[in-house]
């Protein structure tokens, strides 16, 4: 212990260069060219090359490490010494980010590996680890988002439930999985990744997981109705037959020729096309069947509007259509957004465009040849 460098080290410009060393050393940094970066002030400099030297003191040289340990050397004492004796021991700061940072790692593995004990596919489980999902935001709660995932996917596929009920009984609140919600918008996303083939698609579905009608459809294939009565769907004499409800309601509108919306909910199950059903007309604008209602009423052939981007619905019913064999005649407005629709709607099975010949961007510049291709043989003497 040297009783000169602790005289010294108690002077404002040394406790300012010995705090800033204390710092460097309790961050492993240790060399002897490391600078130690203070600001003195002419008096606090004058204080420092008390043993520094005055040869220091005269020039604009940073103190060193390297410097400030030869110099307390010649006071028969050490940098490390000297601090310990001024604030304790130093810490190994290195070791303990080192140390937090693996158990922050080792929290994290623990709740991906909840994830996969509850059954989660392994291609789903390593997307969200990828992507950070659980501890996107906040890690502290990635182990108890990790367990209501786990809850959860314990109860998958589910029996026909609605959303708000399912999160009521699993979470208390009714709200837990809505699509604006933490919970909800993970749950979602890891549905669309386990249902995917492999890690590609599984990314493209989990990031498409969240648009409102694709949300129903990633609920509905593990049995689990997200306000399917507001996804619809616009018929004209579309005839279905079944048990469900859409048979029953379009066949009852058929009689008379009266247009119908159907919604998600009444195309679940319970349906197919009518026997000897094998086109049906499909368009964009709600316009072209009401116009067809009003001039053709129950002898106008089947058509389904699909009013823009298709619902949960529209997909329901076209999907439905083309897997039983129903050839599909798709138009939309030629703008973008209708070009973009069209090009989803004849991706299913069997579709081509209809009346791809006839000119006009908007449909109802094409309506007169739309109305004539959707008239009978028997009424349009053809």
């Amino acid at each position: 212990m040297s009783v000169a460098a602790d005289r010294w080290a108690n002077l404002p410009g040394p406790t300012k260069v010995l705090a800033a060393a204390r710092d460097l050393l309790e961050n492993g940094k240790t060399g002897l060219n490391v600078t130690v970066r203070v600001t003195l002030d002419a008096a606090e400099r004058d204080q420092v090359g008390r043993i520094l030297g005055m040869a220091w003191e005269a020039s604009a040289a940073p103190v060193t490490l390297g410097r400030l340990r030869k110099a307390l050397r010649g006071l028969d004492d050490s940098l490390e010494d000297l601090l310990v004796r001024l604030g304790g021991p130093l810490d190994d700061r290195v070791a303990k980010r080192e140390s937090d940072r693996q158990a922050a790692k080792d929290h994290i593995d623990s709740a991906y590996a909840v994830l996969t004990g509850a059954g989660i596919p392994e291609h789903a489980v390593a997307l969200a680890r990828i992507r950070r999902w659980l501890e996107h935001t906040s890690p502290d709660l990635a182990d108890s988002r990790a367990q209501a995932l786990a809850l959860l996917w314990q109860h998958l596929p589910a029996a026909s439930r609605p959303l708000p009920e399912l999160a009521n009984s699993l979470f208390g609140n009714p709200h837990h999985l809505d699509r604006d919600a933490d919970l909800g918008r993970l749950a979602a996303r890891l549905l669309a990744a386990a249902d995917a083939t492999d890690p590609g698609a599984a990314a493209v579905a989990a990031g498409a997981a969240l648009s409102a009608d694709t949300w129903r459809q990633v609920w509905a294939r593990v049995g689990v109705s997200c306000d399917e009565v507001s996804a619809t769907v616009l018929v004209l004499n579309l005839p279905l037959i079944g048990s469900g409800a859409a048979a029953a309601i379009t066949a009852a509108a058929a009689e008379t020729g009266e247009p119908v919306w159907l919604t998600a909910r009444s195309l679940r199950r319970g349906w197919k096309p009518e026997s000897g059903l094998n086109t049906v007309r499909v368009c964009e604008n709600p316009v072209v069947v009401e116009t067809a209602a009003v001039r053709l009423g129950p002898h106008a052939l089947p058509l389904i509007c699909v009013y823009g981007r298709p619902s949960s619905a529209a997909w329901l019913l076209l999907e439905g259509l083309a897997a039983a064999g129903v050839r599909l005649l798709i138009t939309c407005d030629r703008d973008t957004a209708g070009q973009q629709f069209l090009t989803e709607l004849l991706r299913l099975p069997g579709a081509v465009e209809w009346l791809a010949e006839a000119d006009g961007l908007y449909e109802e510049s094409r309506l007169t040849d739309l109305l004539t291709d959707l008239t009978p043989t028997s009424l349009s003497g053809s």
